[in-house]
């Protein structure tokens, strides 16, 4: 057996419970976890889960049955998330933007029985749930402020702690006992996608799945065991969930948790992690220390010091995802020495299925498929995958698992894309999202969306153009670029809309979409815009928490001015 083919079957039969109990007998002391001021050991980690899962058990949680989690990233989630898992229970975290209507959907759905709350914010979420006839037995509250219900069902982290222990004294092998009986084709989380058009689906990974992913994502990226990196987005995210859960396990890897993403750049600067995967949204955030910086003044010395300043100096797999990245910000990275590593997956592809890498980086591409993964494209130019780390399906409202492949076990994406002789693809659109004007044209709409944010005033573009005999487009400021950008000229403003109706403001926008239309060919050109006065975001339903476009949800709030772009 080859060392590839070693790896890979091994990870076929392994779990992620196998993998952390490696990581409590062989590096007890290194460092796992650490928030603010405090840090775990992996063998203070192991004695953390063993008393939460045995509290999670006096509550009743069993194996199979769903856990949902609302919270900020921190140890406590970390750890009941695993806790759960060493029960054979499914834990599943939701985005804490979701509505009410949409976390009673969830409810319901996954049929859970405890769920774990942060604060008083996730409540108000839950009261419909709460109020509301379901399935929810216990609701464990981190904030202990927060809970002023009388609720029966509500206990405090400090209380499932002392049930758990006290559970451990009467039976010391309850958590290993449960452990032991869980396998490779186990259920071992649920991610809900939120979906651009805000439909839910319940993606169901396996233990095989998991790490089998955390595996090739380990051999794409060559990570050194114990590394720091940091934990920022929300742990709903598959991404995130893999990184800094899955793949740390995997890789002993020393997480470092941020609750609060404009606390990133001080927790980058401090934890310098190996491996940092972002949003391009968080890449234009960092490139503003960058951008002041005249290009005759980036020596290779002060590179060295920007990226050890920003805390990129040992990133050695620095990558961007979820959607399209503009070429400039890449190119802006790479004049202080930062390769920005483009990737490819979904939920349904257990995250990470096609990156680029070092000493394989092919810019304006995704990348080439993980280890162990198939990648082709069907005859309309949708991304096919196929391999261990496919989902096993999605969760059905009675506990069925239906299957997310086709018969020969190849998952159809919804994404269109190409690859070329090299194995490299490249995604150019969402099939259903494709632009067909009235003249028959097909247009990318993230393409001419990508070339408009380029200008960093501009922080969100939606293009619109289907059927219509030219593409319009819908800006938005961005809210921390903009102001500054008119604060350095002098420019007076108190709000967000005063600042978008500004002539000086209205002629850089005007300059960077013709600046967008020199790098388009015509059928992709903007004829007609508008800045919206107001910006946009998850709250506001335009975005999903991935920060990606709702675009029926934009095209039905927006109608009236589209038809007036349509109509001047």
């Amino acid at each position: 057996m080859t060392e590839s083919e070693a790896w890979a079957a091994a990870a076929l039969e392994t779990t992620v419970l196998q993998l952390f109990s490696r990581n409590v007998a062989q590096f007890p002391q290194q460092p796992a976890l650490a928030d603010g001021d405090r840090t775990l050991t992996w063998e203070q980690v192991r004695h953390e889960v063993q008393v939460v899962a045995a509290g999670l058990a006096a509550l009743g949680l069993q194996l199979g049955q769903a856990m949902l989690i609302m919270a900020p990233n921190r140890v406590e989630h970390w750890l009941v998330d695993v806790a759960a898992a060493h029960l054979g229970a499914v834990p599943s975290t939701l985005y804490p933007t979701l509505s009410q209507d949409q976390v009673h959907y969830a409810a319901h759905h996954s049929r859970a029985k405890v769920v774990v709350l942060d604060s008083a914010d996730q409540l108000r979420r839950w009261s419909k749930v709460l109020r509301n006839a379901s399935d929810v037995q216990h609701v464990v509250v981190l904030d202990e402020q927060a809970m002023v219900s009388a609720d029966e069902r509500f206990r405090t982290w400090d209380r499932l702690r002392e049930l758990g222990e006290q559970r451990l004294r009467e039976d010391p092998e309850l958590v290993q006992r449960a452990s032991t009986a869980i396998g490779p084709a186990d259920p071992a989380a649920i991610i809900y996608t939120s979906g651009t058009t805000g439909e839910q689906k319940g993606v169901v990974l396996t233990h095989r799945n998991i790490c089998f992913a955390a595996a090739a994502l380990h051999q794409a990226t060559q990570a050194e065991r114990h590394a720091p990196r940091i934990c920022y987005l929300p742990l709903a995210h598959i991404a995130e969930r893999m990184v800094s859960i899955y793949a740390a396990i995997h890789d002993v890897a020393h997480v470092h948790f941020c609750a609060d993403q404009k606390q990133l750049p001080a927790v980058l600067a401090r934890a310098r992690p190996s491996l940092f995967f972002a949003v391009p949204r968080v890449w234009e955030k960092l490139a503003a220390a960058l951008r002041d910086i005249p290009a005759d003044q980036r020596t290779p010395q002060a590179a060295r010091r920007l990226r050890s300043r920003l805390g990129l100096d040992r990133a050695t797999w620095p990558a961007s995802g979820a959607a399209p990245i503009d070429r400039e910000l890449v190119e802006l990275f790479s004049t202080i020495g930062v390769d920005i590593f483009e990737l490819w997956g979904m939920t349904e592809t257990t995250g990470c299925a096609t990156t680029n890498r070092a000493g394989a980086n092919r810019p304006g591409t995704v990348g080439r498929p993980v280890p162990g993964v198939e990648v082709r494209t069907s005859d309309d130019g949708e991304v096919l995958v196929r391999g261990p780390l496919v989902c096993a399906g999605y969760l059905e409202p009675d506990g069925a698992i239906r299957p997310a492949t086709d018969a020969d076990g190849w998952l159809r994406t919804g994404d269109v894309g190409t690859v070329d002789a090299d194995g490299y693809l490249s995604i150019t659109d969402r099939k259903k999202e494709l632009i067909i004007t009235d003249g028959g044209k097909n247009i990318a709409p993230t393409l001419v969306e990508s070339a408009l944010r380029a200008h960093p005033l501009l922080g969100h573009a939606l293009v619109f153009g289907d059927r219509r005999p030219y593409l319009v487009a819908l800006l938005v400021l961005d809210e921390d670029a903009a102001p500054k950008w008119a604060r350095e000229r002098g420019i007076a403003f108190g709000s967000l809309r005063e600042l978008a109706e500004h002539p000086a403001v209205q002629s850089e926008v005007a300059a960077a979409v013709a600046a967008a239309n020199d790098r388009l060919n015509r059928p992709e050109q903007v004829k007609r815009y508008r800045v919206l006065a107001h910006s946009w975001g998850v709250e506001g339903g335009e975005l999903t928490p991935t920060l990606k476009l709702k675009r029926r949800v934009i095209h039905e709030k927006y109608a009236d001015v589209i038809d007036q772009l349509y109509s001047t």
